[in-house]
């Protein structure tokens, strides 16, 4: 039922009522002719009462071909028809002394002729006093310049299905009610949900220097996901005559989450985006399929012990994603670039065209900014040019040499037998001459460029990783013999399988670059990475140095890094050391879950000690998180299937049961077959979910999704006290909206037991 009481309620009806009725005689427009156009809007408008006349509404009327909209225009216009706004302000200027009514949408609407606002972008510059202003004196900029003003009012709305369902006013002492209300639905569809209820964190994160890389280290549940989606829609917004949507590219890390942020892109108008992951984009980068090991697979390794040197093995995959592995990779490159400098001049013929010096300065100044094998491919085009200009210079020069010989050979040779066989001679060699610097002229470059030595980017890789007495020339004074040895035998233990592994990509796409460059479609001027704890930092250089910009939008959490043998363990090397631009921002607040699942996560995160911001819940109260002590399969099974029917009477729409490995979920799976008549979908790597099934997943995939319950349960395999372990289980518990229960045989399988505060947990024994 609307909530009728609020005193502005039926203003605001006839606003909304109004507002619809221009949206779909916008839409209508271009469908119709203009005549038809111009009796539709007056039949449609006629008799509304209308009490804020200072859009002039009425002027609109008479301005039909004003309101023409693109196809795309009109295609979000219908998307939003009946959710036109959530928001209003009410601002005094203070250069013109007038009051400004601006409601707030995810599309603008305003008339074309006088530039009076129907609706006002959640993305212009104005908008911004809605997310951060507060009530009272405010300013805002835009195009450089400063304009301030009063905010006496700010409104938000519900509306639904084109119904006015609620209203609420925000002053300094009231709580955020709407986004109390949007936190306690369901995780069905949350996703879309955002643009009304962006905090004052994340707007500033969104409305960031939109010239600047910008990092930032965002809490579980902090939105930071949504959040670089909807700086890339401000983005868009702002430079749309600059860019378009294919210039920009989102890495995810995994094509599961390209499908899970797929519904928000178009709510944002972010489309036409390309949207891949870290190893499908350096795939297409490198042109060739190759066989890959899988991301995951020495995770999983690690966590179930099977490796038999983890130290050396964790090192390793940290060595190839690090700024060192770079710097040995620069080393060899030197080297590269001098075997494909010609040390011979360059000769057609008998005649020199271009110093071996010259050709080397060319290949080593000034054609730096190219890739090596395009430096070559640019210099064969330069001395190609220079061969057809100088040809004709060649064979005037051939011609006046037998001239003047035969010349010559008229004055000085008497007898007439020994002149004209002379000249025939003459003759012939300088046919012979012509003909040759005919056939040079068409061979001499290609064979000069073919003592260039030309090798692919696998066969330049493979001889430094593979040979130790090569890798070790370029390693040396930074890796010790063992390490050597270590890494030139696991990496031709890979080779001999013709296998790679993705930490051997962040190399490959980097010496890709620098070799041969990439295809001009694959680049692109603005990228946003999700998870990017999980990125090494060579990754993160590799694609800023093939890319050639550094307009990268980078967010993650590095409590959930459970990659970090490999991965991201410090912000502070990437805004220093790979992107020196960039701004770097927290996001603090967890929006996802409760304060008291918040809690009880923070102090299992406490076990590892890391120097991070505080995650600070916002205030949204439920139940603890619970413990529940099991005994056989079956009763555990049955147990858990009881306490998912209470949540499903309660109202909560989305379960997860999380278990700490595959192998944990393929017992899980087993056991709900024998026990359990709830409908489950073991969730396997780039599914989609099911919404209406009960999802059996491993707790590394489980990173990045959210579910209104959350069921973490250990049959065999308990979290232990080691980092990975920690984090693994650290975002396990920050996957719920509303409930978390660990199922357990005692509490040191979910770490209970070393925690300081055991009463953030309640405990239920089966």
């Amino acid at each position: 039922m609307p909530n009728t009481g609020h005193p502005d309620y039926q203003d605001e009806l006839e606003r909304l009522a109004f507002t619809k009725k221009y949206m779909g005689i916008v839409i209508q427009a271009s469908e119709s002719n203009e005549e038809n156009f111009k009796e539709n809007m007056k039949q449609a408008l006629e008799g509304m009462d209308l009490k804020d006349s200072s859009f002039g509404y009425m002027s609109m009327l008479t301005n039909s071909n004003l309101l023409r909209r693109t196809a795309d225009e009109v295609k979000r216009l219908r998307k939003f028809e009946s959710k036109p706004y959530f928001a209003k302000i009410n601002f005094l200027r203070e250069e013109t002394n007038q009051e400004e009514i601006l409601y707030i949408g995810k599309v603008s609407l305003f008339d074309k002729e006088t530039q009076m606002p129907i609706i006002v972008d959640w993305r212009s510059p104005v908008a911004n006093l809605y997310y951060d202003g507060r009530l009272g004196d405010v300013s805002y900029v835009a195009e450089g310049e400063e304009y301030s003003g009063y905010l006496s009012l700010k409104r938000q709305f519900i509306i639904e299905n084109g119904e006015l369902e609620d209203i609420r006013d925000i002053d300094l002492t009231t709580n955020d009610e709407l986004l109390q209300m949007s936190l306690a639905n369901s995780s069905s569809n949350r996703l879309t949900e955002i643009v009304s209820t962006i905090q004052e964190e994340q707007n500033n994160v969104i409305r960031a220097d939109l010239n600047k890389p910008i990092i930032v280290q965002g809490a579980a549940g902090s939105g930071k996901t949504t959040i670089a989606l909807h700086r890339l829609s401000y983005f868009i917004y702002t430079y749309a005559d600059h860019f378009t949507p294919n210039q920009l590219m989102i890495l995810a890390p995994n094509r599961l989450f390209i499908d899970y942020i797929s519904e928000v892109l178009p709510e944002l108008g972010v489309e036409n985006i390309h949207q891949t992951t870290f190893v499908d984009y350096v795939l297409k980068c490198i042109g060739k399929k190759i066989k890959l090991t899988h991301p995951d697979e020495k995770l999983l390794k690690i966590m179930n012990r099977e490796i038999q040197k983890p130290e050396l093995t964790r090192w390793l995959s940290a060595f190839k994603g690090s700024l060192q592995f770079r710097d040995i990779i620069d080393r060899y490159l030197q080297d590269i670039l001098k075997t494909l400098v010609p040390q011979e001049d360059f000769y057609v013929s008998k005649f020199r065209l271009y110093s071996a010096k010259k050709i080397r300065k060319l290949m080593t100044y000034e054609y730096e900014y190219l890739p090596y094998y395009q430096r070559v491919e640019k210099i064969k085009r330069v001395l190609q040019n220079h061969v057809r200009t100088e040809k004709k210079t060649m064979i005037e020069r051939i011609t006046n040499f037998y001239d003047n010989k035969l010349e010559k050979a008229l004055y000085s040779k008497a007898d007439p037998n020994t002149r004209r066989k002379y000249v025939s001679k003459a003759l012939d060699k300088k046919d012979e001459a012509l003909k040759e610097i005919q056939k040079e002229v068409k061979t001499a470059v290609n064979t000069y460029i073919k003592q260039i030595p030309k090798y692919d980017l696998f066969h330049y890789y493979r001889e430094l990783v593979t040979k130790p007495e090569v890798f070790s020339e370029y390693a040396s004074g930074m890796l010790s013999e063992e390490q050597i040895d270590f890494f030139c035998n696991y990496q031709f233990s890979l080779y001999a399988q013709r296998s790679y592994e993705v930490e051997d990509l962040a190399a490959m796409l980097y010496l890709q670059g620098k070799l041969f460059g990439i295809d001009k479609m694959l680049r692109v001027k603005n990228v946003v990475i999700d998870e990017a704890q999980d990125y090494s930092y060579f990754q993160l250089f590799a694609l800023k140095s093939v890319l050639e910009t550094d307009m990268f939008t980078i967010v993650g959490d590095l409590a959930q890094g459970i990659h970090s043998y490999r991965g991201i363990n410090d912000w502070s090397i990437v805004y220093k050391e790979i992107f020196p631009r960039a701004s770097y921002k927290t996001l603090q607040k967890s929006y996802r879950t409760t304060i008291e699942i918040m809690n009880a996560a923070n102090e299992i995160l406490k076990l590892l000690q890391l120097q991070l911001p505080t995650v600070e819940p916002v205030v949204r109260h439920s139940h603890k998180p619970l413990f529940i002590e099991t005994s056989s399969d079956k009763t555990t099974i049955e147990k858990i299937c009881s306490e998912i029917e209470k949540m499903y009477l309660d109202g909560l729409k989305t379960v997860a049961v999380i278990g700490k490995t595959n192998n944990e979920c393929k017992k899980l799976v087993k056991l709900f077959g024998q026990y359990s008549k709830l409908p489950i979908q073991h969730l396997k790597e780039n599914e989609e979910i099911n919404k209406d099934k009960v999802v059996i997943v491993s707790s590394h995939l489980s990173k990045g999704l959210e579910f209104d319950v959350v069921i973490v349960c250990t049959m065999d395999e308990a979290f232990e006290a080691n980092e990975i372990d920690i984090k693994l289980l650290y975002v396990s518990m920050t996957r719920p909206l509303h409930r978390l229960m660990l199922f357990g045989k005692n509490k040191s399988c979910f770490l209970l037991d070393k925690i300081e505060d055991s009463s953030l947990f309640g405990e239920l024994v089966s």
